[in-house]
């Protein structure tokens, strides 16, 4: 009975110093993986709808006879000690330890992606400090724009704006909109949980009038609580409201402040001047908005052709001492063209705007925002690095290295600064913005991609991500998707 005990204690004291093994050899600044054979959660399974697989597949617009297919599995675990940092290294690898299922085209269309997840990570993130119970009815924005663009743009600006405090005031650029299409939109805008404004001012058709029509129609529409006063774009997207507001808090509403950001190419600030950027968005302090609206005929015999411009001119002529501008990172104008990775990849942080991403380039930034639900707001574009030399770049891509990882200290230089622009001569543009580049890599040989397509929440609250690469002409190859599902851990 003696010796039955003694060997039952000496095997739990065993298993656990092997688990305690286990545990130490997994953590890595609060980091750390969960193996496949230990499950993940009861999630390894499917746990998505077949309409939904068929939506996704739509979407994804695959061209092969069949595809190659990875599923991975995160457990987002928020931790108030994890901080976001540019690069995590993780001690795993990510591609390396599993194998693609090859799925014929046919029965990925009966059977969508049914297949279990082939790796499986717990990994800690920053805790989310976004207060949701900030009050956002300190900020007000305005934006001038045409009736079927704000249409588009609703439900896109709805990721952000839906069910806050803060107010919408639209001016429309179009000469007569019809009554119906007025209703319209203010019908959808209550089904999102957008409150918002629309004004039709025909003398207000120019982009400059219209968009600096926006200070006497936005004083007007002042509240009680309103402190900040935005003007933006109809593609301009805020991460997260309650982090600009945030970032505004060192500035005194009370005094005049003009606050923005500049663009990224010096071509652009050298022809059209030191002022704020309209698509990373303007912010005025109550009193400078009061002066503004109060000279407005004045500064509107000023216009020219750009709307921020006629803000700055107008706010030089006006102000008493001249209130100079005060420019905030994060505010991101993105002013290029052509391949987006190089910016997107490169651990854009702080990141409280991003504009031109369905204008200048084609970037469904709403759908990639969408794991922040899961993740929290730091997680969106969160670079990890795993030993295999592939990052994967949250929300916009997954990147293998086949020689080896370049400095991921640079920004690479994917894009340009406008169109026909030759790379990397074209760089020094963006040496104030981004710093020296580094050259760009040839996607296929020193770079192969898989880039986020499109997002999609699971009915049990997880968010499934789809990276897609595709076929490679004249080389055999198939289409190849990979599948990242976040849930909370």
């Amino acid at each position: 009975m003696r010796s039955d005990l003694r060997d039952r204690r000496i095997t739990l004291w065993l298993s656990v110093f092997i688990l305690s093994v286990f545990v130490l050899r997994n953590l890595q600044d609060g980091v750390y993986r969960l193996l496949p054979e230990y499950g993940y959660g009861g999630n390894t399974g499917p746990i998505w709808s077949a309409t939904q697989d068929s939506e996704v597949i739509r979407s994804l617009s695959l061209n092969t006879s069949s595809i190659d297919y990875r599923r991975y599995c995160f457990s987002a675990v928020q931790n108030k000690d994890t901080k976001r940092r540019p690069l995590i290294d993780l001690s795993w690898p990510l591609l390396g330890d599993t194998h693609a299922d090859q799925i014929a085209a046919e029965q990925l269309e009966r059977d969508g992606f049914n297949r279990a997840c082939q790796q499986g990570q717990i990994l800690h993130v920053p805790f989310d400090h976004s207060n949701p119970q900030v009050n956002t009815g300190v900020l007000m924005l305005g934006v001038a724009t045409f009736m079927e663009r704000i249409k588009q743009s609703l439900p896109e600006m709805a990721r952000w704006l839906a069910n806050t405090d803060t107010k919408l005031l639209v001016i429309l650029r179009d000469k007569s909109p019809k009554t119906w299409d007025l209703q319209a939109v203010m019908d959808m805008a209550e089904r999102l949980g957008i409150d918002v404004t629309l004004v039709s001012d025909p003398s207000m058709t120019g982009e400059a009038e219209s968009n600096f029509g926006l200070a006497t129609y936005l004083h007007k529409s002042l509240s009680d609580d309103t402190r900040w006063i935005g003007i933006i774009d109809d593609d301009t997207f805020f991460p997260s409201l309650p982090r600009l507001l945030a970032s505004l808090a060192p500035y005194d509403p009370s005094l005049p402040w003009y606050i923005g950001g500049l663009s990224e190419r010096r071509l652009s600030t050298s022809r059209e001047g030191f002022k704020a950027w309209g698509g990373a968005g303007i912010f005025f302090s109550r009193p400078l908005l009061t002066t503004l609206a109060e000279n407005s005929q004045e500064c509107l015999s000023m216009a020219k052709k750009w709307g921020d411009a006629l803000w700055r001119d107008c706010v030089f002529k006006v102000t008493t001492p001249t209130v100079h501008l005060t420019r905030l990172a994060g505010l991101n104008q993105l002013d290029m063209f052509g391949n987006m990775a190089g910016w997107y990849e490169s651990d854009p942080y702080p990141m409280l705007s991003i504009h031109h991403w369905k204008s200048w380039h084609q970037f469904p930034v709403p759908l990639a925002h969408l794991v922040t639900d899961v993740a929290g707001v730091d997680s969106f574009l969160q670079r990890y690095s795993y030993i295999d030399n592939v990052v994967f770049t949250n929300g916009y891509s997954i990147v293998q290295y086949p020689d080896g990882l370049p400095d991921m200290n640079l920004v690479e230089g994917t894009m340009h600064p406008y169109p026909g622009a030759k790379m990397p001569g074209a760089g020094g543009e963006f040496k104030d913005s981004l710093g020296r580049l580094r050259p760009a890599l040839e996607e296929g040989r020193q770079k192969i991609s898989w880039t986020f397509a499109t997002a999609v929440t699971a009915d049990n609250g997880c968010v499934r991500q789809f990276y897609v690469k595709g076929a490679s002409a004249g080389q055999n190859d198939v289409d190849s998707v990979i599948e990242v599902d976040w849930c909370r851990g």
